[in-house]
């Protein structure tokens, strides 16, 4: 009785743990495909395909190249859209150009930024998933194995029981076929 709720136990939980791990495995590969997605959109973001589009769609400004060779120059996004958008900001009073003002509102505003921190969060999110699978499989390595020891050790105890029992068989048979030598040596004596 024990020994069989012992094996159903242990049949229930590698079953688990082999979905679990062709769980992990899965979902291992579908984040790497996910942070690989991520990395392309980065790029593309930070392209200068995307990053010129201001040069192709705003002719005029193509004509001030310097400015643009300085804001390239500038170390991190911040700046850079700070000082196109006071370049745009100027331009706009000076040409007293609505279009330049639209797109000087545009740049302050960063369409980029709620896509990059969204990317960031998945990211993190991502990364604590992966964490809490590797967890959760390193504890059903634990099981498996503290199972198949536990399960070593009771089959030993099992084998020394049986060979205790065999030796306790033989020794009664012994003792029987002494017992009945002795009485019927007790029998020839009277």
């Amino acid at each position: 009785s024990t020994k069989e709720a012992d094996e159903k136990y242990l049949a229930d939980l590698t079953a688990t743990c082999e979905q679990k791990a062709s769980d992990f495995e899965s979902r291992q590969q579908l984040r790497a495909e996910e942070l690989e997605a991520i990395t392309k959109a980065i790029e593309i973001i930070s392209s200068s395909a995307v990053k010129g589009n201001a040069e192709t769609y705003l002719p005029s400004l193509t004509q001030r190249a310097t400015a643009f060779a300085q804001l390239r120059s500038a170390n991190t996004m911040e700046v850079r859209q700070q000082r196109v958008a006071m370049y745009l900001q100027a331009q706009a009073k000076a040409h007293n150009s609505l279009v330049f003002a639209a797109l000087a509102q545009r740049v302050v505003d960063d369409p980029f930024a709620k896509v990059t921190k969204m990317i960031k969060d998945l990211i993190v999110r991502l990364m604590e998933e992966a964490n809490e699978e590797a967890e959760h499989k390193g504890w059903c390595d634990t099981e498996l194995s503290t199972n198949e020891q536990t399960r070593k050790e009771k089959a030993e105890a099992v084998e020394t029981l049986h060979a205790e029992i065999d030796e306790l068989e033989a020794s009664i048979a012994k003792l029987t076929e002494d017992i009945t030598e002795l009485t019927k040596a007790v029998a020839e004596l009277d």
